[in-house]
């Protein structure tokens, strides 16, 4: 089965010299490489999907993929799809179903690539800036993507999130409760999750409850609750004993570790079933 299908139509995907504006997660967005801006930029865009060394020059040229294409539009004739590869099936499937469209091979080869991208050893390094950017949108967009890569089994993702909750001061201002809270959720679905534990422990420690605090504490709490029992309870049965904190603060730890214990009994239990 050819790439190519007469279904398609002449866009900016469906040009051999079109990749997509981002590496690490699908986008409208495209660049062109026949621009002889990116030249010195070839190796690293194709070979290790590495974008860092170009995001300003990828943000100043990027383009809604579908639109016209120009008059050195190729078709990606070369590709071959084996009609026994997981992308070969899902065309057929389309074919057979008649919906096998432009938009609908394009989106089909999309998820082929993406499916054959080795999560775990994707460059992080366009993200860094986005991430201590002042613009909250830039900052929200790094955190997402961070968290879906180290979902992912991305070390470096979760090193980069991790590294920065770790460099903010205790949250004053709601704005900063919030900021914390996004870092945790990016981080909540990382194989190393455990490790964050030590560090919200602290947090409950330094950090005063009160109304601007209250969300923070809680998704430390729901945290550290699905946390395996042996790494917190010891930590936290010590802070029950500490008179400054309240009666309340203490039916909360107690929770806490009880949902723990629960939690992990109930998956060794399944496991020895």
């Amino acid at each position: 089965m050819k790439g190519k299908d007469e279904a398609l139509e002449k866009t900016c995907f469906n040009c051999s010299y079109c990749i997509t504006a981002l590496a690490t997660e699908p986008t409208e967005y495209g660049i062109c490489l026949n621009d002889e801006a990116f030249e010195p930029f070839m190796e690293e865009l194709l070979d290790d999907l590495d974008y860092s060394s170009c995001q300003d020059l990828i943000e100043q040229k990027k383009f809604l993929g579908d639109r016209e294409a120009c008059p050195d539009f190729e078709w990606c004739d070369s590709i071959e799809i084996d009609d026994d590869s997981p992308l070969g099936r899902e065309l057929r499937r389309l074919e057979k179903a008649g919906k096998l469209t432009a938009e609908t091979f394009e989106n089909a080869v999309i998820e082929e690539q993406l499916r054959k991208i080795d999560w775990k050893t994707v460059s992080v390094d366009n993200h860094v800036g986005n991430l201590k950017s002042a613009d909250p949108k830039k900052r929200a967009e790094a955190i997402r993507s961070l968290g879906g890569l180290a979902g992912l089994g991305n070390r470096a993702a979760f090193e980069t999130l991790f590294d920065f909750l770790r460099s903010l001061p205790p949250p004053t201002t709601v704005e900063q409760v919030h900021l914390k809270r996004d870092l945790l959720h990016g981080l909540e679905t990382a194989e190393e999750r455990e490790r964050v534990a030590p560090f919200l422990i602290d947090e409950l420690l330094r950090i005063p409850s009160n109304n601007t605090t209250r969300q923070w504490l809680s998704d430390i709490f729901r945290f550290l609750e699905r946390c395996p029992w042996e790494e917190i309870h010891e930590p936290l049965e010590r802070m029950l004993e500490e008179r400054r904190f309240s009666p309340k603060f203490k039916d909360k730890i107690q929770e806490t570790l009880f949902r723990s214990r629960d939690r992990f009994s109930a998956m060794n239990q399944s496991t020895l079933e």
